[in-house]
């Protein structure tokens, strides 16, 4: 059985910049740089043919490359109660366009649709206990945070296998940008 998500990577440049936001998140789990991304869709449960027809579902997507830049922090669900500590993504439909493109292929490959509003962010660290107070110093100070744009070339779909010391990632397929 697979635990699935479809996701963009970020460049090194960018996880090391992100890493460094997170640095000063004392009391959260912070995501490792390695695995920071931004998830377009996260799929749950599969087994292998369940995972062959959302391969050859997401092969059908079409899109351009375009050009995101990460802009803010916040959090989910509230700041009196953070849980999940985020970077912000600038507006751009384009992102918007391949989510959506994403989340017909996943359904055409048989998963029910996501349920949610697509929110685009890169977590940065999760909360055990909603401390508020340590959130709002860290949106404070950081709340001005940007990135240089970046090209987003292609999106990936990938396995993860959680474990005590967190969630390991492994990519299974990969689809370039090139609509």
């Amino acid at each position: 059985m697979y635990r699935l998500f479809v996701a963009i990577d970020l460049p090194d440049s960018i996880r090391a910049q992100l890493a460094d936001l997170g640095r000063e998140l004392d009391d959260a789990r912070r995501v490792p740089p390695d695995q920071l991304h931004l998830t377009l869709r996260f799929i749950g449960g599969a087994d292998n043919e369940c995972l062959q027809r959302i391969k050859d579902a997401l092969a059908t997507v079409t899109s351009p490359p375009f050009s995101l830049a990460l802009a803010g922090v916040g959090c989910f669900p509230s700041p009196g109660r953070p849980r999940v500590i985020w970077a912000g993504i600038t507006a751009d439909e384009r992102l918007v366009l391949l989510q959506g493109a994403v989340e017909k292929a996943v359904a055409a490959a048989g998963i029910p649709p996501e349920e949610r509003r697509f929110s685009p962010h890169i977590t940065l660290a999760r909360l055990k206990d909603a401390e508020s107070t340590g959130f709002t110093v860290f949106k404070a100070k950081q709340g001005g945070f940007r990135t240089e744009p970046f090209t987003v070339e292609a999106f990936h779909l990938y396995s993860s296998t959680l474990t005590a010391d967190g969630a390991l990632h492994r990519r299974e397929a990969s689809y370039p940008l090139n609509g």
